[in-house]
């Protein structure tokens, strides 16, 4: 049980970054259906979790805000969090988190219409489990009219 504490309190570290300049994330906008899938160092794994999401033309300048699976609960970057080594090119998408208790990597692939990302978080303190997230989307349609 208590590694299942600590499986969530990780997945927070992994999913709250700060905004990055960068270049442009090269999907096309619209209703995507989201599926995460966490695993940590203990073995211990969490089912698939779907969702849909809208993602916005004003999201694609932050990698951190399209490969999060807590865009879906109102992800709020974390200000304390820096986003470096952001690489987008060939159809690959990679970067780094640096956190106040983890170091977060994210690789993945991207098209136009869908992504795959695995967010790989690894702890800063002796004693807590690093924590792997796959975060898969696929293009659905456009994004429903306000």
């Amino acid at each position: 049980m208590k590694a299942g504490i600590w499986l969530y309190a990780i997945a927070g570290v992994i999913c709250a970054a700060a905004p990055v300049q960068a270049e442009s994330v090269p999907l096309k906008p619209g209703e995507y259906q989201v599926t995460a899938v966490t695993e940590s160092s203990s073995g211990e794994a969490g089912k698939p979790d779907t969702h849909s999401r809208c993602v916005r033309e004003e999201h694609l300048a932050n990698p951190d805000a399209v490969f999060n699976y807590y865009a879906l609960n109102g992800f709020k970057p974390n200000p304390a969090n820096k986003v470096m080594n952001v690489s987008m090119h060939g159809g690959t998408v990679s970067y780094d988190i640096e956190g106040v208790y983890a170091i977060t990597r994210v690789e993945g692939t991207v098209s136009n219409t869908s992504f795959s990302v695995v967010r790989k978080a690894t702890p800063k303190g002796d004693k807590a489990l690093s924590v792997t997230m796959k975060v898969d989307g696929k293009r659905t349609g456009d994004c429903p009219a306000k």
